[in-house]
């Protein structure tokens, strides 16, 4: 089964860098589960849990290794989904 994370962030304009990040973390998928539909609704969760924020947010996404740290910011190769 394999692992993925992600990084949602704010992406207005007027946000600081160091004040983007509004979520992150890793995810087991089943070896049937689309990592683009987890990511649509990790996203949509975390409108719900931010509902305070209701300005443009992105979930990047990528295959991560289990037990690996997980970086600061999205890696080069994550897939990328606004909402």
């Amino acid at each position: 089964m394999p692992q993925y994370a992600y990084l949602i962030a704010r992406t207005d304009p007027d946000t600081d860098d160091d004040r983007r990040v509004m979520s992150r973390g890793t995810q087991t998928l089943s070896d049937d589960q689309d990592p683009a539909a987890f990511a649509a609704t990790r996203l949509a969760q975390n409108r719900v849990e931010h509902s305070y924020y209701t300005g443009p947010r992105r979930i990047s996404y990528w295959p991560h290794e289990f037990g690996a740290p997980l970086p600061r910011t999205a890696p080069a190769e994550a897939e990328h989904i606004d909402g």
